[in-house]
């Protein structure tokens, strides 16, 4: 339990450490979502139900975080977390290469939605060029980070005991 929670303090300093270092780098697409990571992790490897309390919590403190329109991080994660619900039975990570590489495709979806999220919301989608030129590379950062992420939570060994 105890170890958890250690993952779960480590993700919310990453997303605090995230939302305030990379807003000093002049490169707009070097800037990852650490929260998609964790969100994959505690779904496939961990209860369902800590996948959707880690997807709420990171996203609360993302909304926190951002000046994006409000409820929009928060609905965007559970999106990553219900699609990733649903792909937990059909997909198998095997390496901490096909866990980027999943990084990277839910970082990419998670951008989709918030495009789409704001068609329905507004009925006209602000910044959509901005928003899909940085998205592919902003995934591919992100991808990048959770390599190590991942390295570093198996070295937790946090596992449901009935997907091991």
């Amino acid at each position: 339990m105890t170890k958890r929670f250690a993952c779960l303090a480590l993700g919310l300093f990453l997303i605090l450490f995230q939302s305030s270092l990379f807003s000093f780098f002049p490169i707009e697409f070097a800037k990852p979502d650490l929260a998609v990571p964790f969100i994959i992790y505690a779904t496939f490897f961990l209860s369902p139900l800590e996948g959707l309390i880690v997807a709420v919590l990171f996203g609360f403190s993302q909304e926190l975080l951002s000046a994006s329109p409000p409820g929009s991080m928060l609905f965007t994660k559970l999106a990553v977390f219900l699609s990733g619900a649903f792909l937990r039975t059909r997909l198998y990570i095997e390496s901490r290469y096909i866990f980027s590489f999943l990084s990277m495709g839910f970082s990419v979806f998670e951008s989709l939605v918030f495009l789409a999220l704001g068609l329905v919301a507004k009925g006209e989608i602000r910044n959509v060029f901005n928003i899909s030129l940085y998205a592919v590379p902003s995934a591919l950062f992100t991808g990048m980070l959770s390599l190590p992420l991942f390295t570093l939570l198996e070295h937790f060994k946090i596992r449901n005991p009935d997907r091991v």
